[in-house]
C-alpha cells in the first residue's frame, strides 16, 4: 500500500513564529531550490502554472519550528560502480545540515542510514562537530544479495526488518519522535493497489500503469536511470510505513528531486511520470508519501533551505562555518576523498552533485543567506 500522506494537526503559530513567518519571501526561497540547474524535470515541472509542491517548503517548516522536539532524518543513495557500492554526495550533506541547524536549537536529532552511506555521514560529523551516538545504521533482511528478502519491498518480506523498526519505535530515541523526515532517500515503485488508492479518475490511468511497469518492476527501488537497486538499499520506507499504518503522532517530511525518493508518492503517479520524462519514469516513481513533501532540483537545496528557514522562523540563525558555502564545500570534499562517496549522476569519484561543479552547486546556498539575511530575526 502506498503511505499516503496523513492530515497534521492544525496549532496556531506563536507570536515569533507568526512575525518571523511574515517575514519571509517564501516564493523567492521555495523559487531557488526549484532550480533545475541539471534539467531533471521534477523541480521545473508545473501543472497549470503552479509547481507540484507548491507551499510545501513553509508548511513543513512551521511545523518543524512549532512542534519538533525530537528529529529522525533518513538519507543516503546508494551509487552501484563496476567495484564497490558506495552513496552519492546528494543527501548526507543536506542531512547534516538540517541536523547540525536543529541541534543548535535545542532539539534532539538522529541520522538513519545503510551501511553505504554510513561512512560519509560518519565523516562529516567528525569534521562539523557532531556526536557520532545520533548515527544509527538502518540494517538490511537477512539473506544473499538475490533473496526475495532483499529484492523486494512488501511486508511479508520484511520480517527482520520490521521487528528493528518496531524497536527503534518502542525505545530510546525513536520512542521520542515528533518528526521523521527524508532527504534523498529511494523508496519503492508503485504497485497497482498504491496507485488505485491514490484520488483520481482511475480508469485510464491504470490502464497506462498496466502497460509501462511489468509486474517485476513494482514496488522495486530504482536508481534514475531506472536500474532496480533495492539488494542495495536498506527498508528504510518501512519506518514512514509503520508511522501511518500505527497512526502515530509522528509528521514526516520527505525531500526528492527525481521522483523515485521517499516523499514523493505524495504526488499522483501520472503527475510524476509527466514531470519525470522519459522511458523509465513510470516505473521508479516512488510509492511513499509523506506529509510534507519538498521538491528541489538537488534535495540538498531542500534540507538547506528547510533548516535555514526552520532558524529564522525560531529567531536564532546559526553562524556555524559548516552551514556556509565554503563548509559544504569542505564537507563534500571530504566525502568524496575520505569516505569514497560519488557523483550521483556521473558516478565519479570528484566533489561535485548531480552532475554540477561545487560552484554552480553551492550558488542557491549562498542566495538563501543573502535573502534570509533580508529578513528580520530575533538574534540581530
Amino acid at each position: 500500500m502506498s503511505a499516503s500522506p496523513k492530515r497534521p494537526s492544525a496549532r496556531a503559530p506563536d507570536v515569533l513564529l507568526a512575525a518571523q513567518d511574515a517575514s519571509l519571501d517564501w516564493n523567492a526561497l521555495e523559487d531557488l531550490i526549484h532550480r533545475d540547474a541539471g534539467a531533471r524535470g521534477l523541480a521545473s515541472y508545473r501543472k497549470g502554472g503552479i509547481s507540484l509542491d507548491r507551499g510545501q517548503l513553509r508548511a513543513a517548516a512551521l511545523d518543524l519550528a512549532e512542534n519538533s522536539r525530537s528529529v529522525a532524518i533518513v538519507t543516503g543513495f546508494c551509487s552501484v560502480l563496476s567495484d564497490r557500492v558506495t552513496a552519492e554526495t546528494d543527501g548526507p550533506p543536506g542531512a547534516l545540515f538540517l541536523a547540525q541547524l536543529l541541534h543548535s536549537l535545542g532539539i534532539e536529532v538522529t541520522i538513519i542510514t545503510d551501511r553505504y552511506a554510513l561512512p560519509l555521514v560518519e565523516s562529516g560529523c567528525a569534521q562539523s562537530g557532531l556526536d557520532r551516538k545520533i548515527l544509527v545504521e538502518f540494517p538490511f533482511e537477512r539473506g544473499a544479495a538475490d533473496d526475495p528478502a532483499r529484492t523486494r519491498n512488501d511486508a511479508p518480506k520484511s520480517v527482520k526488518i520490521d521487528h528493528w523498526v518496531d524497536e527503534f519505535l518502542s525505545h530510546g530515541r525513536g520512542r521520542n519522535l515528533s518528526h521523521l523526515v527524508a532527504i534523498e532517500r529511494p523508496g519503492p515503485s508503485h504497485t497497482l493497489e498504491s496507485v488505485m488508492a491514490q484520488p483520481r479518475d482511475a480508469a485510464a490511468t491504470l490502464e497506462r500503469f498496466r502497460e509501462e511497469v511489468p509486474d517485476d518492476e513494482r514496488d522495486v527501488c530504482h536508481d534514475m536511470h531506472g536500474s532496480a537497486i533495492s539488494v542495495h538499499t536498506a527498508k528504510t520506507h518501512r519506518l514512514f510505513e509503520v508511522v501511518l499504518e500505527r497512526r502515530l503522532p509522528i509528521t514526516t517530511i520527505g525531500i526528492g528531486d527525481g521522483g523515485n525518493e521517499i516523499g514523493m508518492g505524495r504526488f499522483s503517479w501520472e503527475d510524476l511520470v509527466c514531470a519525470i520524462g522519459g522511458a523509465a519514469a513510470g516505473r521508479i516513481a516512488c510509492r511513499i508519501g509523506t506529509d510534507f513533501a519538498l521538491i528541489a532540483g538537488v534535495s540538498n537545496w531542500g534540507a538547506y533551505a528547510l533548516a535555514l528557514a526552520v532558524a529564522q522562523l525560531r529567531g536564532q540563525v546559526d553562524a556555524s562555518r559548516w552551514l556556509r558555502p565554503d563548509g559544504q564545500r569542505e564537507l563534500i570534499e571530504t566525502m568524496v576523498t575520505s569516505a569514497g562517496a560519488v557523483d550521483g549522476r556521473t558516478l565519479l569519484s570528484e566533489p561535485s552533485v548531480d552532475g554540477l561543479s561545487m560552484d554552480v552547486y553551492l550558488a542557491p546556498l549562498t542566495e538563501m543567506h543573502v535573502l534570509l539575511a533580508r529578513a528580520p530575526s530575533a538574534d540581530r
